[in-house]
């Protein structure tokens, strides 16, 4: 997913560099993915034009024994065994997923025929080829080279792009340089995913063959140990595990399952990475849009947490009890997610290079006490269950009970982390520009707290913080030493807990009841006014609406009000270059009103009236999409503005 979300990102960017839609989204994606599939097609078909059906070779007897295995493993679909004249002593499968087929080396073959531990050896290669086939790897596979080699082909398509930049005097040598520094790191983090992924598949296959007699496979296994398989660079790179790595894991089973601290780092790197990419795919082309960094968030945090849970919980149910793993896997997701987080290129925000997760004390401190608390979490977690469960007979119990909350947990932080992390990063792209410096946010000498402030009053005191929470308590507290039967009373309990919660925050109101009236209504038309016009009593009850401007010399008619009170979620006073004005926040619905209305009302005036009385009424001269508005009033001072401000609130 995490190669396949890289190509997606990159197709999108390469579209919006053309400024296309849909059409030009997908042409670019089937631009990138067809050099993948083409390199499979070849190289499957040249890998089986170089094979000859067994039954056509006259060796009857290594076909008889090969054949004998197939009916013994028994695989889901009928193979097809060939052999490979040039392979020697070793094999592999290949041909489509729905017709499998399995190319045997001469030298294996010939091994069928031979006594001792050189038939056992000839049994364990066939039997390992024929799990693949049992555990349907070849779709994996297929779908696992079809993607690498379209990341390579992003790679390339994006160096070109950028090369052209400079070309055409567009970009400079050292930005060009800097982005194909990214890449190269985006590019090789992909392949080290993908390639691990394969690796896994092939100690699977191993593990299944095992089944059917460990000591053929071990010796066949270390009959090819050379010094190239013990380089660690070497052993990174290729799909097949080393042959030391091999024979340990069938020897002890459970190493599979303790994880080096460097591959928790590659996962936060993966992860940090898809933040910024999934972001930059579900914008809908506004810098305002809230909803974006909680649903990335979420998506990509509930299965980083699940990736951080299983590597700690496999630690601890080995009894592997080492005090620092909470806090070395915590320091490695939070280096891995910085890193990974400043690896994609562009992002629709200002069409800039992004700066990822900011290098900001705030941010930086929140990320870690927030993945320092999740891993400390999960390994109590694990280590309070694995005390009263010695034997692991409960092992489905713990899952069932510990992923979700896990993902409920991980879900909510990882939603205020990125809320939190994005909008500084808005700040620090916003700020610099001219139309932004008049915001209070960048106005202000202490942007961080101020986020911070408002994040924590975003996802303070909310339904899905307090549900968090006492799941997270009630995973530490719940007495694990006593069968589940006996802690349904508790589960019922809790369970009533959390609907009567559920309850009083769906019915709980959302809006103060003293709230002034907030209206916009359209200008239908204008005139010079009279003395007299704007001396005599209006009422509010005839349409359409006739207010005169603060100044007493604009006669206005306006029609029916578009939007009110209940679509503005917050107001403040502010001083501007010009005066004093009041900042309006919309409300999500609100937003989409703004938008529409604006859009529709380009070239013509809207005025904003409160408590019947106009405040302004300014000329539309673009659709705006933003989730505010700033709107000048006849205010003196701030202290007038803000009172203003406060009635629109309810305060």
């Amino acid at each position: 997913m995490t190669v396949l979300l890289n190509v997606l990102f990159i197709a999108n960017w390469l579209s919006g560099l053309e400024r296309g839609g849909a059409g030009t989204f997908l042409q670019k994606l089937q631009m990138l993915l067809t050099p993948g599939l083409a390199v499979y097609g070849i190289y499957a078909a040249i890998r089986i034009r170089r094979s000859t059906r067994l039954s056509e070779t006259g060796l009857r007897e290594a076909d008889k024994a090969v054949t004998d295995l197939v009916l013994e493993v028994n695989p889901p679909r009928r193979v097809d065994v060939r052999l490979g004249k040039r392979l020697g002593g070793r094999a592999y499968v290949t041909g489509p997923p729905r017709k499998p087929i399995i190319v045997l080396g001469p030298e294996l073959l010939a091994l069928h025929a031979m006594p001792g531990q050189r038939k056992a050896v000839f049994d364990a290669v066939v039997r390992h080829e024929l799990a693949h086939v049992h555990a349907g790897d070849l779709w994996w596979y297929q779908l696992a080279t079809v993607l690498r080699m379209a990341n390579l082909s992003t790679g390339f398509f994006a160096l070109l792009v950028l090369w052209l930049d400079v070309l055409l005097d567009r970009g400079d040598i050292t930005s060009f340089l800097v982005s194909t520094l990214r890449l190269a790191a985006l590019t090789l983090l992909t392949e080290l995913i993908a390639r691990a992924f394969l690796r896994a598949r092939e100690h699977a296959a191993d593990q299944h063959a095992a089944e059917f007699g460990v000591e053929g496979l071990l010796a066949a296994v270390q009959a090819h140990q050379t010094e190239q398989t013990r380089s660690v660079v070497r052993s990174w790179l290729r799909r097949h595990p080393g042959a030391d790595e091999r024979s340990q894991a069938l020897t002890n089973p459970m190493r599979l399952l303790a994880s080096p601290i460097g591959q928790v780092l590659l996962g936060g790197a993966a992860a940090g990475a898809a933040f910024v990419t999934l972001q930059d795919l579900l914008l809908s082309g506004s810098t305002d849009d809230r909803a974006t960094p909680v649903i990335t968030g979420v998506v990509i945090g509930i299965p980083l947490t699940l990736f951080a849970a299983f590597y700690l919980w496999r630690a601890s149910w080995q009894e592997d009890r080492n005090r620092l793993r909470p806090l070395l896997t915590a320091a490695a997701l939070l280096a891995g997610l910085v890193i990974g987080s400043h690896l994609p290129l562009y992002t629709r925000i200002f069409d800039q290079a992004p700066i990822g997760i900011p290098i900001a004390p705030s941010v930086l401190l929140a990320f870690a006490l927030g993945t320092s608390g999740l891993c400390w979490w999960l390994d109590a977690l694990s280590t309070s269950w694995r005390k009263s469960d010695p034997s692991a007979s409960r092992m489905p119990v713990f899952l069932r009970f510990a992923v979700p909350s896990a993902c409920l947990a991980g879900g909510w932080l990882f939603a205020v982390l990125w809320t939190w992390s994005a909008r500084l990063r808005g700040v620090h792209l916003a700020c610099p520009l001219e139309e932004a410096k008049s915001t209070p946010i960048c106005q202000s000498s202490t942007p961080q707290s101020d986020i911070a402030l408002k994040v924590a009053a975003d996802f303070g005191f909310t339904f899905w913080s307090i549900l968090t929470l006492l799941v997270i308590a009630a995973t530490l507290v719940v007495p694990h030493h006593l069968r589940t039967r006996t802690l349904r009373p508790a589960a019922f309990a809790l369970a009533a807990v959390l609907v009567v919660l559920a309850a009083l925050w769906t019915t709980r109101s959302t809006a103060p009841l003293n709230r002034a009236r907030a209206e916009f209504r359209p200008v239908l038309e204008t005139a010079t006014a009279d003395a007299s016009d704007c001396t005599k009593p209006l009422t509010d009850n005839t349409l359409p609406l006739v207010r005169c401007s603060a100044d007493g010399s604009e006669r206005l008619t306006l029609g029916p009000a578009a939007m009110s009170t209940v679509d503005i979620a917050d107001a403040e006073a502010e001083q501007t270059t010009t005066g004093y004005a009041i900042r309006l926040e919309f409300t999500a619905e609100g937003r989409q009103r703004w938008t529409d209305l604006t859009r529709t009302n380009v070239g013509k005036r809207l005025a904003f009236l409160v408590d019947g009385e106009l405040l302004s009424a300014p000329e539309i001269r673009q659709p705006l999409t933003g989730g505010t508005a700033q709107l000048p009033g006849p205010f003196t001072s701030l202290d007038q503005a803000r009172k203003v401000a406060d009635a629109i609130q309810g305060n």
